[in-house]
């Protein structure tokens, strides 16, 4: 792909929408493209996370494991982004991605990712304000889930 392929590419990507076609240059610049053969692993769920990667073409399995079994697993496409948090977080991988045929990747390195968010503050205050509002959505979801689980149930009476 070329440099302005790479840039229409990255402002697909939602997280990425607050970022100026400048500083997605530079990113895609700074970007490192892997070439992922059919069944090759990305990462490991454990595995230490200082990137995220960028479907380029291909598709991406990303699954979670537990005992042996796979659990939310979820296909991801091209223009898709895997690995968000660690763009901004050092924590272990909470998933398992693998390639389900030939894929091209982007991989962003977090220190990469946080340059351009210095380079270009009113991008950082943009993300902030979108993962803040994902956040809230998530807690708002939870509570609903908890409000459920609280609800005592009744048992019915047989007449």
């Amino acid at each position: 792909m070329s440099l302005d392929q790479d840039v229409v590419l990255l402002q697909g990507v939602p997280t990425f929408r607050v970022l100026s076609p400048e500083a997605l240059r530079i990113l895609a610049i700074s970007a490192e493209q892997r070439a992922v053969a059919s069944g090759e692993v990305l990462f490991r769920m454990g595995d230490a996370a200082d990137c995220g990667y960028v479907v380029m073409t291909g598709r991406v399995e990303v699954f979670s494991e537990r005992a042996g079994k796979r659990r939310n697993a979820c296909e991801a496409l091209p223009g898709a982004l895997i690995g968000e948090m660690a763009l901004i977080l050092d924590r272990p991988r909470p998933a398992t991605a693998v390639a389900l045929e030939p894929a091209t990747v982007m991989r962003i390195p977090r220190s990469t990712f946080l340059r351009v968010l210095e380079g270009f503050p009113e991008a950082a205050v943009d993300l902030r304000a979108a993962f803040a509002e994902r956040v809230n959505g998530l807690l708002r979801s939870l509570d609903t889930v908890r409000d459920r689980l609280e609800t005592p149930i009744r048992p019915v009476r047989r007449r």
